[in-house]
């Protein structure tokens, strides 16, 4: 059978451009090497954003199309593809109604700025209370409702392993299924295949050097990329890469972390004042714990080895409530018990008598750690940082137990991708269209859209938002 569209990936970016192609009537064909679909939706914080939203409008927040797309570029330094992000970005209105038409579910406290990134100036990010499954539960019934009518076809457990040409047209998608190899043919492909964070192989053709410790989805292994390349595709942006900051490996050396399950707050002093220091691999501060700024935090961790460092503190720090009154903890989410049997397993978080024990523990210089957290305590004594600056010197650390954890630089969203034009159309070295090829989703790279910085829901908006653009206007 030869689909009108066929889809490579069932995720956000290809059930949107299934859905909108199906109501049009077309015969719209998926393959997807997981057994269901949804993709990241199972997986990501679900942050959206677009200008002059409903819920906006219903609290009083003045915002616009050119207003969001002038702060993206303030943000980023006017990085990026402009013709992907203002296409991004006009389109994210219509997007975030099409969503609300369809019965989605708002958090209560949204719109609101997102600290964990540079922030916008205007509350515009938005998400449902289930993160990223409250698009996913609006986008199921309409998939399914398709599927019922046979107008999409989705072919699960086929894993992408190349491309076909006619008459110069690339127009059928070869796969590998547990059945042996399969061959779907279309009159347009889309691969929304998704990133490549979770294959350290091309990770690392990528970024030469840069460690990976990784939260991306499982599946973000760069199935697209990889053959995208080999038939001439090019790849861009790669430079533009940037971690986030909270990953912590809870099995030493495994690579991987989860932003759900564990993950620290250090990505800004915005949600928790510092009872605690930051200390390298050399056992010595390298920041003021109180930066609010999440990029230059990012940036200060990519110049200490192996882009990552310890959170030190003590039992008060651990007991301690906030100024709020709220326990605040340094692992998002975590109890005083469940903390202390983290620490009893010395995987990321370990505990100690003394601080020469801590620092055995750790690997870290006895001696250094020990004088740089008699510095810190100095300085709390007499509220003055004169190395970085830190304001917030509330907290010494000096009562027993000790605690050391190991936070990470991590990859959540790959910034890397394959280049397309204004149309999404896939380009090839020379900039030409490689025709019947289209992407969309991170397998353009967060670069494409968000440029070299983090911008709050300019990752699912697009993604959402070029699905449904190529599902209308394709025939």
């Amino acid at each position: 059978m030869k689909y009108d569209i066929l889809i490579v990936g069932a995720g956000t970016a290809g059930m949107s451009c299934a859905i909108n192609a199906a109501q049009r009537g077309l015969k719209v064909g998926v393959v997807e090497k997981s057994d269901y679909y949804g993709g990241a939706l199972h997986w990501s914080g679900g942050h959206m954003s677009a200008g002059g939203t409903r819920l906006q409008k219903e609290q009083g927040i003045e915002d616009s199309i050119e207003k969001h797309l002038d702060e993206i570029y303030q943000i980023n330094n006017k990085s990026g593809d402009h013709h992907l992000i203002e296409k991004a970005v006009n389109e994210a209105p219509e997007t975030i109604k099409w969503l609300d038409d369809n019965g989605m579910e708002w958090a209560p406290e949204c719109p609101r700025i997102i600290y964990g990134h540079v922030a916008y100036k205007t509350p515009r990010t938005i998400y449902g209370p289930d993160k990223a499954m409250s698009i996913y539960k609006v986008m199921a019934p309409l998939w399914d409702e398709q599927v019922s009518k046979g107008n999409i076809e989705c072919h699960f457990n086929n894993t992408f392993t190349g491309l076909d040409t006619s008459n110069g047209r690339f127009d059928a998608v070869i796969c590998n299924t547990p059945d042996g190899e399969c061959r779907y043919a279309g009159r347009h492909i889309i691969i929304t295949s998704g990133g490549y964070g979770s294959n350290p192989a091309y990770f690392q053709e990528k970024h030469p050097g840069i460690p990976l410790v990784s939260s991306c989805y499982p599946t973000a292994t760069a199935d697209g990329h990889v053959i995208l390349e080999k038939q001439g595709a090019k790849f861009r942006f790669g430079t533009y890469h940037l971690p986030s900051l909270g990953g912590m490996e809870e099995e030493e050396g495994s690579g991987r972390c989860d932003f759900n399950k564990a993950w620290a707050m250090v990505l800004t002093s915005v949600y928790r004042n510092p009872r605690d220091i930051y200390v390298n691999a050399n056992g010595e501060r390298f920041i003021a714990e109180d930066e609010v700024d999440p990029e230059k935090r990012e940036l200060a961790t990519m110049q200490q080895p192996d882009w990552c460092f310890w959170v030190i503190f003590d039992e008060d720090g651990l007991i301690s409530n906030d100024e709020n009154g709220n326990h605040n903890p340094i692992i998002i989410g975590r109890t005083i018990s469940e903390m202390k049997a983290e620490a009893e397993k010395e995987n990321a978080l370990c505990m100690a008598d003394t601080i020469e024990t801590l620092a055995h523990k750790t690997g870290l210089p006895v001696g250094t750690l020990e004088k740089t957290i008699a510095k810190y305590n100095g300085m709390v004594d007499n509220k003055k940082d004169p190395d970085f600056g830190r304001t917030y010197l509330e907290d010494p650390i000096r009562k027993a137990p000790f605690y050391a954890l190991k936070v990470h630089a991590s990859v959540l969203v790959t910034f890397g991708g394959i280049k397309v034009d204004k149309d999404l159309r896939v380009l090839d070295a020379e900039g030409s269209p490689m025709n019947g090829l289209y992407a969309a989703g991170e397998v353009l790279g967060l670069g494409a859209t968000s440029g070299s910085s983090f911008c709050s829901g300019m990752a699912i908006t697009p993604a959402l938002s070029f699905g449904r653009i190529l599902g209308r206007t394709l025939s």
